[in-house]
């Protein structure tokens, strides 16, 4: 039995230091925050003209469900993936970098994803994204068998739509022991509320920022949250950068802040956040401890490149004061009492 089973895009991240986004804008249509596609052919053009301008500091593992899922396996939760890597020595490194993930339900075919992030002096960053063999993920037979085993199922976005059918086809069939996390990202968000609704009404836990919030029904963040939980979610998270986050549920409502520190790649920072909150629910703690526990994980993300930096076992039991271990052993001498 799995803790949780990501399904999400996988890709090689090239992280690269410029003096500012700006000396790049003009030829990329680059923006702050920003996410943009292009096709495989323009890969070595657009990388070599980043180099000329900017740092390769390092590459690493990513993919916004890869991240939350190898956060979790790094605090000792059992954890599996399902998506796609290539046949290329791209697609070893980033099987490799998922370090304890089982990754039995990853395939390989065509050329892996690749994402290049550039990130400027002033903590600004853009990310270009090449899909490559995301675009053709689906769920199959022995996928299903797995997830249905599974405490928690969570999603992240692709490019393709052929993906998108098969994550909501798979919700429409999925065990109510299992729970669903799903943060749409940017990508879906601008799909429209219509597109992916079959998604945010089969979600325990919804995780979006402001901006995705505004896309999806055109308010702000603590108005579009509260109309969001009427549509199935049991728990809203709006994750807000430098403002901290906010929670809502049907019986409670919250602000956590944001603890500043110096950042060298706030890269994955919501995806870490959302690997310490679902640690939180794992180990069946109240709402506020998963926020405060979530936000200074996602803290310790920013202070290094990529993975570097991410969430250890010591972390989660030096936060809750036992691990998660420990909680399944006294609920099991419970049960035999």
């Amino acid at each position: 039995m799995f803790d949780v089973i990501g399904f999400g895009a996988l890709n090689l991240d090239y992280i690269y230091s410029v003096g500012s986004l700006s000396i790049l804008s003009h030829e990329l249509l680059l923006q702050p925050g920003q996410e943009i596609f292009y096709s495989e052919r323009l890969f070595p053009r657009i990388k070599a003209l980043i180099e000329k301008y900017g740092k390769l500091k390092r590459t690493s593992g990513g993919g916004s469900a890869a991240n939350t899922i190898f956060a979790l396996a790094r605090m000792g939760f059992k954890t599996g993936f399902i998506g796609k890597v290539g046949r290329d020595e791209a697609g070893d490194l980033l099987l490799k970098s998922l370090g304890k993930v089982d990754a039995r339900h990853i395939r390989r075919q065509g050329k892996s994803g690749a994402c290049l992030i550039i990130i400027d002096k002033r903590e600004d960053r853009s990310i270009i994204a090449f899909p490559n063999t995301n675009k053709t993920v689906t769920i199959g037979k022995k996928d299903i068998t797995a997830v249905n085993k599974a405490r928690f199922l969570h999603f992240s976005s692709f490019v393709g739509q052929k993906s998108l059918s098969s994550q909501i086809r798979l919700v429409e069939n999925l065990p109510s022991q299992v729970r669903l996390s799903f943060d749409p990202g940017e990508i879906y968000a601008g799909k429209g509320l219509k597109e992916i609704f079959p998604i945010i009404h089969k979600s325990f836990v919804l995780f979006l920022t402001d901006r995705e919030i505004q896309k999806l029904t055109g308010k702000r963040y603590k108005a579009g949250c509260r109309e969001l939980l009427t549509m199935g979610p049991s728990i809203l998270v709006c994750k807000r950068g430098r403002e901290g986050s906010y929670v809502l549920s049907r019986e409670e409502e919250f602000n956590v802040p944001a603890e500043e520190v110096p950042v060298v790649d706030n890269t994955g920072a919501g995806d870490v956040y959302n690997a310490g909150f679902l640690a939180g629910l794992l180990m069946e703690q109240p709402l506020r401890p998963c926020g405060l526990f979530a936000a200074r994980m996602a803290t310790k993300s920013i202070t290094g490149y990529g993975r570097s930096r991410y969430p250890t076992y010591k972390d989660l039991t030096s936060f809750f004061g036992f691990s998660h271990r420990g909680h399944r052993e006294r609920d099991s001498i419970k049960k035999n009492k």
